[in-house]
């Protein structure tokens, strides 16, 4: 994308690129920075968390564009913003793309035996909170998309009418929506008395026609990763509720444990005590025997 084009545009300072590096695996954990399973999970958390923010710029500006879009008069200048616009939507899908693969490299840690349970839920968390707002950032893109998309329309709708005022809503509505959408306004040239209208209308119903497509194929786009993004999240939600369910189980097996070896223990002391006493009761008994012995024998 060329800054400068949309700083002149837009007014906008110079941005630091956040794109996020991806390393490579090392059985199944990320790799780079932190030297740790935690520093390196949390580097690309953070990661995703600075892209999504400069996803939002984007849409921004991206929703700026539209409406400069829908209001402007000059032939140039529209293809000027829709070039503009295509690069900046273009950049911002990649980011998208981007951001959908390191989500879903850190679903992976959840998945990984050497990191401790406890930790894999805190990570499968973390992870889960930031694909759902994910999620939403993508409905609230695609949102943004389609009230476009219906904008135009209806601008194309009245200006359709300019050049057949007597056309029917169906009409309008086939010349909209058909491939061949540039034929039927030019037919619309040949039998309308304003020519000089007419021709203007098609030439902007033909590059505006070609945007909603561009919009629509969007939108589409948007819907399938919206719809794999929701996968993760329900898939991550399992792997939560597994682990959780181990380190559970773990908890009760380690307290019946304990529960045990304390028994064991308790046991241990009483078997002791008896022996103790049995040993002491055994020194008296052989006590009073040799004093027996003693008295009754030696001493006579």
């Amino acid at each position: 994308m060329s800054r400068d084009r949309f700083n002149e545009l837009q007014g906008y300072s110079d941005r630091e690129d956040t794109a996020i590096e991806l390393g490579p695996l090392d059985n199944g954990q990320v790799v780079g920075g932190g030297g740790y399973p935690d520093g390196r999970f949390f580097n690309l958390l953070d990661g995703v968390v600075r892209q999504m923010s400069q996803i939002d710029e984007h849409i921004g500006l991206i929703a700026n564009l539209h409406e400069q879009a829908l209001a402007v008069t000059s032939e140039s200048k529209y293809r000027q913003i829709s070039s503009d616009r295509d690069q900046l939507v273009a950049d911002t899908n990649g980011m998208i793309a981007g951001v959908k693969q390191n989500l879903e490299i850190l679903a992976r840690t959840a998945d990984d035996p050497t990191i401790p349970k406890e930790q894999r839920v805190l990570h499968a968390t973390r992870q889960q909170t930031q694909a759902k707002k994910f999620s939403e950032q993508l409905q609230r893109y695609r949102q943004m998309e389609y009230q476009y998309s219906q904008r135009n329309r209806e601008r194309l709708e009245r200006q359709y009418r300019i050049a057949r005022p007597d056309a029917s809503d169906e009409e309008v509505a086939s010349a909209i929506d058909s491939d061949q959408a540039g034929q039927v306004f030019a037919q619309s040239v040949m039998h309308s008395s304003r020519i000089g209208d007419a021709r203007r209308v098609l030439r902007d119903v033909e590059e505006r026609q070609a945007d909603i497509k561009k919009i629509d194929k969007t939108i589409s786009e948007l819907a399938q990763m919206f719809v794999e993004v929701s996968e993760m999240v329900n898939r991550q939600q399992e792997v939560i509720d597994s682990i959780d369910t181990a380190v559970e189980e773990t908890h009760v097996h380690v307290d019946s444990g304990r529960k045990e070896v304390n028994t064991a223990i308790v046991l241990r002391i009483k078997a002791r005590k008896k022996l103790w006493i049995i040993l002491a009761i055994s020194i008296i008994i052989i006590v009073i025997i040799v004093v027996i012995i003693y008295f009754t024998v030696i001493k006579k």
